[in-house]
């Protein structure tokens, strides 16, 4: 999506300080309430907690009463410590990465993320959070009409020595395995004359929160997007892939996105974009549904960790 990097308001998440004795005693005393809190605000940030690698995250994650979520499909690579704890995707440091919600492309997904911070950016890198119950209101009617009536379809192939395989986005070995999952997900898919895999799954583009029932845009139809490509990027994988491209995202019923339409979905997510600011021992725990989370260009050698949250 565009690198252009929005002004961003001051985080308004609620944030709590950890005791020095017992922290995650303390963690499990408050985990309902800041539960709680997360399902009205979206967010909850906690600092002062004993972060420094993935068992501290684990069990961070266990005294809130998340169970370990395991993603059904990978958007790329992620290093696995194991224990639920994964590194966050794949991008490059120099590059915004636009809010999305985790498995939103997936029929199952988890419905916390909690993000550690084990070393913090230099300079102003940040978190960006999108209230997604916000995101239809910044939208022209006709658009979060059509998206909340027709959902999306998300396109991906999967082409030899280009990404990730098929085999590590799906964790499978062989091919029968791969057709079960397929049809447990309901994503249709066809074998190349080249070898390359081409798969199409429709997704709703609007849910309502199991908890609360608020509408929230749930979706990456602008994400996953080949206009919100660097343009040379995508003249490359044009001219390499043609309409098989690694990623692309439709209309529910197969019409392709405008550059206004994708412009006006940007725009709807920095409308209601804020800016959370990180230090060492943070924890950033996220409503899957109701908050999409991106990052702002980072510098320096920063290091987070990511759980997946179930209940």
């Amino acid at each position: 999506m565009s690198e252009t990097v929005p002004t961003l308001k001051e985080a308004s998440i609620p944030s709590f300080e950890a005791p020095v004795a017992s922290p995650f005693s303390w963690l499990r005393d408050m985990a309902a309430p800041l539960r709680d809190q997360m399902l009205v605000q979206g967010a909850v940030l906690l600092h002062g907690l004993p972060l420094d690698g993935p068992d501290g995250l684990a069990e961070a994650r266990d005294a809130l009463g998340f169970a370990s979520h395991t993603p059904t499909e990978e958007f790329n690579n992620r290093r696995d410590f194991g224990n639920g704890i994964l590194s966050p995707i794949n991008w490059p440091g120099d590059r915004i990465i636009c809010p999305f919600q985790e498995g939103s492309f997936s029929r199952t997904f988890p419905s916390a993320v909690l993000t550690a911070c084990i070393n913090p950016p230099d300079g102003d890198g940040q978190s960006l959070l999108s209230d997604t119950r916000r995101i239809t209101h910044h939208l022209p009617e006709q658009l979060a009409d059509r998206v909340r009536k027709d959902g999306w379809t998300l396109a991906r192939a999967f082409h030899d020595r280009f990404g990730i395989t098929w085999a590590e986005a799906f964790s499978v070995t062989d091919r029968a395995a791969l057709d079960e999952i397929f049809e447990g997900a309901a994503i249709a898919s066809e074998w190349l004359p080249n070898g390359s895999l081409y798969t199409v799954r429709h997704r709703p583009g609007v849910i309502r929160h199991p908890r609360t029932g608020e509408e929230c845009w749930f979706n990456q139809i602008a994400f996953l997007n080949a206009g919100s490509l660097d343009p040379v990027e995508r003249e490359i994988m044009v001219d390499t892939f043609g309409k098989y491209l690694p990623m692309n995202t439709f209309f529910g019923d197969g019409s392709p996105l405008s550059d206004k339409d994708l412009t006006d979905v940007q725009q709807a997510y920095d409308s209601v974009q804020i800016g959370v600011r990180w230090r060492r021992g943070d924890l950033l725990v996220t409503d899957n549904i109701i908050m999409a989370q991106g990052r702002s260009p980072f510098e320096g050698s920063p290091e987070f960790l990511i759980a997946l949250g179930d209940g």
